[in-house]
Parts: structure tokens; C-alpha cells; sequence
């Protein structure tokens, strides 16, 4: 385990934990996730990234009411409880990782404070004492045959971030659930497990 961690005080009834990972697909994670935060302070539960890592895994997670984003990707090891960051906070992180997205980042939780570093940088922020909506029952609808509809409509604006996530000249692919289901979106990735959906919108011929 990094040595970042044998400064921390540990106080009575708070758990030490914390993960390491490549800063590099650290970065490209928590830039796509956080495309799909609500945008609104006065809804700061949306408008955060929610963040855990187990299992030799660091997964995030956002969403905006109209889409939901997961995300994964391979970590050296350790175990991160669950927490809700919130966008400023991830904007910050994200600052960090670009100046050190060829280094290992080390993601330390200390009761509700949040730690990254890197090199002797680090930055500290206090995590949301909130949790985001529960998200597995929403992707497991999502799951098994597509169904076959006539039309479906959806807001542009919102389609353009699985470009960017994507990266230039892939490909994404959406499954129809049905009508007024939400749709899959499948964006590919070589070392990021993606999985999201998109809300149709109300459409008046």
C-alpha cells in the first residue's frame, strides 16, 4: 500500500481506505461520467459523480435524470466505500489528473474526506453526505432482447457527449427497450467497461 497512507489518523469509528491506478484512465473515466452530472447546484445529489472501487475495480457513476452513465476500469488493488463527489469537486480532481495522467494516483477515504494524490500533490475535499439513486435495477431493465419500435425521439444535445466519450470515428450502438423505455447506449472502449442509457423525449407529430 503507498505510503500516503501511513500519516493519516485514523479517529475511533472512521475506516481507512484506498485505492491505486494509472492517472491516464483515471482521467478519460471521470471526464466521461461527469458529462452525464446534472448541471444544477440546487439538486446536488445529481449534480455530483458518485465513485467506489472494489474487487480490483474503480467504477463511477452519473446521471442527469434524462441519461445514466457507469463506468470501470482496472485498478492495482484496495477497496474505496462508496461515495458522492460532488462535479466541482470531480472538475478539481480532473485538473489534477491532466498535469499527472502518466503517474499513479492514489484515491485515499478517511471517513467523510476524500483524498488524491500523486508525486506529493494531493487534494482534499469533503465528500456529499447523500447518495445517488440506486442505479442496478434501471440497468438490469435495460438488459436481455431489444424490441422493435417505429420511431424515437431524443434531444440531440444530450446524443453529442457519446462522441466525445466515444473518442473520434467509433461507433456507438442503442437498443430499444420499447416504447418510452429508456434506451441502451453501448459505447466501445479498450480500457473502459461503459455501460448508459438515454430517456426518449415526448415528441408531437
Amino acid at each position: 500500500m503507498s505510503t500516503v497512507l501511513e500519516n493519516e489518523i485514523v479517529k475511533e469509528g472512521e475506516s481507512l481506505n484506498a485505492i491505486e491506478g494509472e492517472g491516464e484512465q483515471f482521467l478519460e473515466l471521470l471526464e466521461g461520467v461527469s458529462t452525464h452530472a446534472g448541471r444544477d447546484k440546487s439538486l446536488p445529489v445529481l449534480n455530483a459523480v458518485e465513485i467506489e472501487g472494489t474487487g480490483g475495480l474503480f467504477i463511477a457513476r452519473a446521471t442527469d435524470r434524462y441519461r445514466l452513465i457507469e463506468g470501470e476500469i482496472k485498478v492495482f488493488g484496495g477497496q474505496l466505500d462508496k461515495a458522492l463527489v460532488s462535479l466541482d469537486d470531480i472538475k478539481r480532481i480532473i485538473t489534477l489528473l491532466k498535469a499527472h495522467k502518466h503517474n499513479v494516483i492514489v484515491i485515499t477515504r478517511l471517513g467523510n474526506d476524500l483524498t488524491v494524490s500523486t508525486l506529493g500533490n494531493a487534494l482534499t475535499f469533503t465528500v456529499l453526505d447523500k447518495e445517488l439513486p440506486p442505479t442496478a435495477d434501471l440497468f438490469k431493465a435495460s438488459e436481455g432482447e431489444p424490441s422493435p419500435i417505429e420511431g424515437v425521439a431524443f434531444n440531440p444535445a444530450l446524443m453529442a457527449d457519446y462522441a466525445k466519450i466515444a473518442g473520434k470515428g467509433a461507433a456507438i450502438k442503442i437498443y430499444f427497450r420499447g416504447e418510452g423505455k429508456p434506451m441502451r447506449v453501448r459505447i466501445t472502449s479498450e480500457t473502459i467497461n461503459w455501460r448508459a442509457l438515454l430517456m426518449p423525449m415526448r415528441y408531437k407529430d
